[in-house]
């Protein structure tokens, strides 16, 4: 059944967060209209996006400026619970939701506060701290979802004999690894050398020791893992995607030379049980001609377009590494994400298309938000193998639960033996 929405205008962002909330996750076709004569003739479902009531029986929701606006300001964020889940633009409670639903999931998932000045961290990244999610405590929520089934609920309760669609979103496991050293001692260079010399001068028998078997048998290298993650994937039947850093050295890339002979027949065997990506450098990475050269790098080896990527230390910001990323024909990120901070930096893990703010415009970038990373957990967030699988596997639980908001993300029980070897 379609749904008819009334606006009194109807502008760019409300077309992106309505084909957003109402069709990607409610599985619903939406009839925009700013014709309230029509509005008031619609025999199906019908939600009032304005100010005052227009029919006996309709979902009123009252609209925030914001998606009536352009560029960028400072919003009020008043906020609240509605059945035990955290909302932001609170409007009134005469309302059929107490909260502005669309105004909320565009606010989130635009990443509008990253646009606000903000002090960033040393790497140049949008602090997690800053975010309201975290500040409010619902960065383990993916909100878009829980006010997607909010609005559902209110429309079930003024028209009780709608059926919403149902399955509309399977749950789905992407696992995705980022390459930035293959090898823990082989294949280093004059850096791995300096680091023998340096094992030598203190003495470090256990470290020689286990460089000379490593230099003898690449299976008994520390970081090369590859044998055994292509045996779990084949046999799990899951495709992971794989990004790799094909950088010029420098400080924060100290990946092998992309044109090692050793490196490019690794890539090229792994690719067979997987998706491949670029991993933009430290370095290079922020901009379009700096993209482009390592992309074309993994593209030589590998015989074939590469098109999704994820950033390297995670360096995103917003809107100059998607523009950049877009300008180098990328079509997919896997970025949206903290270092710092597991949960749903843009309150999902569906993924959507970028709105660029700057421009207004709906982009053909696809964004693929993750939930959690494995340094995030051990690192940052100091927890044991015990403890990190706790943590995701009740998020995973949560997600489960309505599979008619399956992420695209989970924990399967046999790669966590695989993360446990981190530890």
């Amino acid at each position: 059944m379609i749904v008819s929405l009334y606006a009194p205008q109807v502008s760019m962002r409300l077309r992106y967060i309505v084909a957003h909330l109402f069709t990607d996750l409610l599985g619903v076709v939406v009839e925009l209209t700013t014709d309230q004569s029509h509005f008031q003739a619609v025999t199906g479902i019908a939600v009032n996006y304005s100010k005052q009531p227009i029919r006996q029986v309709e979902v009123h929701l009252y609209p925030a400026p914001i998606l009536f606006e352009s560029g960028v300001q400072e919003q009020e964020l008043q906020g609240g619970l509605l059945d035990g889940t955290p909302y932001c633009f609170a409007t009134s409670s005469a309302c059929d939701l107490p909260f502005d639903p669309l105004a909320a999931a565009f606010f989130i998932l635009s990443r509008y506060e990253e646009y606000l000045p903000h002090e960033k961290d040393q790497h140049g990244r949008y602090p997690a701290a800053s975010s309201w999610l975290v500040r409010t405590g619902a960065i383990d929520r993916p909100v878009l979802w829980e006010w997607a089934k909010l609005l559902r609920s209110a429309i079930k309760k003024k028209y009780p004999n709608w059926e919403p669609p149902q399955q509309h979103r399977q749950y789905q496991f992407l696992p995705t690894y980022d390459i930035d050293i293959p090898w823990a001692y082989r294949h280093r260079g004059l850096r791995g050398w300096g680091r023998t010399a340096l094992d030598v001068l203190g003495m470090k028998l256990d470290h020689l020791q286990a460089r000379t078997k490593a230099w003898f048998n690449h299976r008994q290298d520390a970081y090369f893992t590859f044998l055994q993650l292509e045996q779990l994937h084949r046999k799990t039947g899951i495709r992971p995607t794989i990004f790799w850093l094909v950088a010029d050295r420098a400080l924060f890339d100290v990946n092998p030379k992309p044109s090692l002979s050793a490196f490019q027949t690794l890539v090229r065997q792994v690719a067979q049980w997987s998706e491949t990506g670029l991993h933009p450098s430290y370095q290079r990475g922020q901009q379009a001609s700096g993209i482009t050269l390592e992309q074309k790098r993994l593209e030589r080896i590998l015989q074939k377009p590469i098109q999704q990527s994820r950033q390297h230390f995670l360096r995103l910001s917003l809107p100059h590494t998607y523009q950049q990323l877009l300008a180098a024909g990328m079509e997919a990120d896997y970025s949206m994400g903290y270092a710092e901070q597991p949960g749903f930096r843009a309150g999902t893990s569906e993924p959507f298309w970028w709105y660029d703010l700057t421009t207004e415009e709906i982009t053909s970038l696809r964004i693929y938000p993750f939930v959690a990373m494995d340094v995030t957990l051990k690192q940052y967030q100091e927890l044991g193998p015990t403890e990190a699988q706790a943590y995701l596997q009740e998020i995973q639980a949560y997600c489960k639960g309505d599979s008619s908001f399956a992420p695209l993300f989970g924990w399967d029980r046999e790669w966590w033996l695989v993360y446990q070897s981190l530890f």
